[in-house]
């Protein structure tokens, strides 16, 4: 799974969490508490969901990988994102079935496919980051800390699955 970033953003991000990770003991020593997880490998367990029966991994030609598990946690605040691609030879309808019904474990389950719904309350989970046109089926479950997402596309004669799990904690809030 490739991964893109954008030097300015981590520079910025990573000095942000350099001071929300400094602290200070009793006799005025400072310091810096960072962790950083990055690995190419990500299991259905890693996303919270089962994997589709019958399902393969899917990795785009060139590709090594078929997953990702990315982690940064400093102080208060942290981030976890595991993601996992996987095929079938399924209907779409019938993967996005599946998994419409293992993602209510996690709550109300809202279908992005079409960009809403959308909601201006803190700490609700909405669509308004989804591009409605980048995948053909994308579910959503959870809280807008702690989400589960499945985009669901055709693949050939069969379904392209893209499932991912978005942890943070100690974010700033909208």
């Amino acid at each position: 799974m490739k991964m893109h970033v954008v030097p300015g953003f981590a520079a910025v991000m990573l000095a942000s969490l350099a001071v929300s990770a400094c602290s200070a003991d009793e006799r005025g020593t400072h310091s810096l508490g960072l962790e950083v997880k990055v690995t190419d490998q990500a299991e259905v367990a890693d996303v919270g969901l089962p994997e589709y029966p019958g399902a393969t991994p899917y990795k785009e030609p060139g590709e090594t990988s078929s997953g990702a598990n990315i982690g940064l946690s400093a102080g208060s605040f942290g981030f976890k994102v595991a993601a996992l691609e996987l095929s079938s030879s399924d209907r779409p309808e019938q993967v996005a079935a599946f998994y419409r019904k293992a993602l209510a474990k996690y709550g109300p389950v809202l279908d992005c496919s079409t960009g809403s719904p959308r909601s201006k309350r803190t700490g609700v989970l909405t669509c308004d980051a989804d591009d409605p046109n980048s995948h053909e089926i994308v579910y959503k479950a959870g809280t807008d800390d702690n989400q589960r997402i499945v985009a669901i596309d055709p693949l050939g004669n069969g379904t392209r699955i893209s499932l991912v799990h978005v942890d943070t904690r100690g974010a700033s809030k909208r």
